[in-house]
């Protein structure tokens, strides 16, 4: 049931509010604790949130290995802000929005990303299936459209730039950068 819960919440907004035991750490998120040393109630922020509501003081806080967060003491990443880049088990912090910055993300099938705070570059776009096809004709058009199904599906507005690459008569994304502006 627990287990429904976290998936339910995460679905549904990228936030969640629990208690203990504490969650397993992802990346791509960042876990918040009530309480100095990791313990207490937990909240969960999966990836960028212009407004979160946590409820109490966050006392410490964990993120995955090598990625970065900015934790804003207001909303739209207003600050005064704090960067985190490693887990800090005693502080006082105020959160209303967060955002990973700048870290590498490896990806479902082997592939990883660059991410900034209004792009992300994908070397090898992939899916849980594997490298992503770009289109079956290798069609400009197409591929292009592919393209931009591949950043919507990982919350961008559009790709701004991509190529196809060719491997075993199969033409799949390359060089992908999916940004917040739509193109």
């Amino acid at each position: 049931m627990r287990k429904l819960t976290l998936a339910l919440c995460a679905a549904a907004a990228g936030t969640c509010f629990l208690s203990t035991p504490v969650p397993a750490q992802n990346r791509g998120e960042v876990i918040l604790f009530s309480q100095i040393g990791f313990r207490g109630q937990t909240f969960v922020i999966s990836g960028e949130r212009q407004t979160v509501r946590v409820p109490w003081a966050v006392r410490s806080a964990r993120v995955a290995s090598g990625e970065q967060w900015e934790l804003c003491s207001r909303t739209r990443f207003r600050g005064p802000c704090n960067r985190l880049s490693r887990n800090v088990a005693n502080v006082r912090w105020a959160v209303a929005s967060a955002r990973p910055t700048a870290i590498m993300l490896p990806e479902p099938g082997g592939g990883e990303s660059l991410r900034g705070m209004s792009a992300e570059f994908f070397p090898r776009p992939s899916d849980g299936r594997g490298r992503v096809i770009s289109c079956a004709s290798g069609a400009a058009a197409c591929a292009a459209d592919s393209a931009r199904a591949f950043c919507r599906s990982r919350g961008w507005n559009g790709a701004g730039y991509h190529r196809q690459e060719t491997v075993g008569g199969r033409n799949f994304l390359a060089d992908l950068l999916c940004t917040r502006a739509a193109f």
